[in-house]
């Protein structure tokens, strides 16, 4: 069994980037957090310290499939992201337990100060799930 720490973030697609953490801080309260360039896509991450929640607004690369289905028919949440505290020895427990793995380990340098680290599933029911870490 892969061991969670706690909610780390809801990955949620959007049109427009800017205007999404623009709603999100206006409109319920959350604050900016951060924002990163990934694989050509533009992430913001925005924290609600009431709701101890954060999201993390994706932006796809102009011109991508995603982006103009996103485009076409609205944001969407694309994975929700757990916390561990090991993320490669999660991802064996997760190859052990039989899990249907997307992705291997993938290192994201340009997040957060030290980088992040995440490993992504299908569930059974078909949704994304990440385990991830910010590497302190």
């Amino acid at each position: 069994m892969v061991q969670v720490k706690g909610l780390q973030h809801i990955g949620i697609l959007v049109p427009d980037v800017e205007k999404a953490a623009e709603w999100y801080v206006e409109k319920s309260g959350f604050m900016k957090k951060a924002e990163f360039m990934a694989s050509g896509s533009r992430v913001i991450f925005v924290w609600s310290e009431t709701a101890k929640v954060m999201c993390e607004l994706i932006q796809r690369p102009a011109g991508s499939q995603e982006a103009k289905e996103i485009e076409e028919n609205g944001g969407r949440i694309d994975h929700i992201a757990y916390e561990v505290e090991n993320v490669e020895k999660e991802l064996q427990e997760a190859r052990r337990c039989g899990m249907d793995i997307i992705e291997g380990v993938v290192q994201v340098p340009e997040f957060w100060d030290n980088g992040f680290e995440y490993f992504l599933v299908h569930s059974a029911g078909g949704e994304k799930v990440e385990y991830c870490r910010v590497k302190p």
